[in-house]
């Protein structure tokens, strides 16, 4: 039981592991984080051609993973560009 208890997070941090395995739960959004994270800086078109997703359902799920710091976008002219910046997702996405 004590080493139960010692292995448990506390609620805010469960709370926030909750989150990052959710936004790897689904199989659209998995699959971008896969392609943004070995491809490098990408953009939409670019993930949308690599996944086979629609570019409306790429920008719907990037403006997602933006908002819970997944990613980061940067613009280059009129190109948006996107990158993975949370390491622990990087590390889970090394490993599938």
């Amino acid at each position: 039981m004590r080493a139960a208890r010692r292995a448990t997070p506390d609620r805010e941090r469960t709370r926030t592991l909750s989150e990052r395995f959710a936004l790897l739960a689904d199989p659209g959004r998995l699959a971008l984080l896969i392609a943004i994270h070995h491809a490098g800086p990408i953009c939409v078109t670019d993930l949308a051609l690599a996944t086979g997703i629609r570019d409306t359902t790429v920008s719907q799920a990037l403006r997602l993973l933006r908002v819970t710091g997944a990613v980061s976008a940067t613009r280059e002219g009129r190109t948006v560009l996107y990158v993975l910046r949370d390491p622990h997702i990087a590390q889970l996405l090394d490993r599938v």
